[in-house]
């Protein structure tokens, strides 16, 4: 009887957080003046969320050049060049070699799932083709991660200790910048050069539903809320790559993994 009660208390429990998790989501305010202002992104637009995600948009591109590439329309095919992530443009880069070689270890985690990922869609069946130099008929895309914050490890440590105490988790005790925070901008060029979209995005870590009642792991490691938002930022531009310019791409609403 007591472990169906535990039970049904964590089901409620995990509902509740469900249900928080996605209302934090839709009703939360843009971190558009969060995003450094540093020289990379020229043209600051703050986002409406209706077509990207970012909290930063802009765009002139073509669009009918654009669809007729993703649809495969008249044999066009989606051909991206995308340079190496850069951190050239990096704010606030720590002094400390320990903590320098961390973030150069998060600009190469994008490099490589950016990589992998689109590899993957090049080899899947549809028109995009993914280059390793420029070309006449190629798009071009430049990446830079403009910020990081790690993880505050001591304080999810504490948070969660008096949670532990106090309510049986740390839910009520978690701040949103313990999960620490990262930013990136891209600029997209068309085949003839010419600059046609600009976005940016800052995000702090994104607590798992499963770890706003129990635990959540990624609280006890320095960037791995940050490697999170990386694979969201990379599942993000798959769905750009080989969507036309109308389709709507959406900010995931939460996760479930802990991991």
């Amino acid at each position: 009887m007591k472990s169906s009660l535990r039970l049904s208390s964590l089901l409620l429990s995990l509902g509740a957080a469900l249900l928080l998790a996605t209302g934090f989501s839709s009703c939360s305010s843009s971190n558009y003046d969060l995003i450094p202002r540093n020289g990379y992104i020229t043209h600051f637009q703050e986002s409406d969320h209706e077509r990207m995600p970012f909290d930063s948009y802009w765009d002139i591109s073509d669009n009918h050049d654009w669809n007729e590439r993703v649809e495969g329309t008249h044999g066009k095919s989606q051909s991206v060049y995308i340079k190496p992530v850069t951190l050239a443009y990096f704010s606030g880069m720590p002094a400390d070699a320990a903590e320098r070689k961390a973030v150069e270890e998060l600009r190469d985690y994008f490099q490589q799932q950016l990589t992998a990922e689109m590899k993957k869609l090049d080899a899947a069946d549809n028109s995009f083709h993914l280059t390793t130099a420029p070309g006449a008929q190629t798009y071009t895309v430049e990446i830079a991660l403009l910020s990081a914050q790690p993880t505050q490890v001591a304080r999810n440590i504490a948070a969660t200790a008096a949670g532990s105490l106090v309510s049986g988790s740390g839910l009520l005790f978690s701040k949103k910048d313990n999960t620490g925070s990262l930013s990136m901008g891209a600029r997209f060029y068309a085949p003839n050069g010419k600059l046609v979209a600009e976005v940016a995005d800052f995000e702090y870590g994104q607590k798992s539903v499963t770890g706003m009642i129990l635990v959540d792991t990624k609280d006890f490691r320095q960037y791995a809320y940050q490697r999170q938002t990386i694979d969201q930022w990379v599942g993000e531009f798959k769905e750009i790559f080989t969507t036309i310019h109308e389709h709507k791409v959406r900010k995931p609403w939460f996760t479930l993994s802990p991991l």
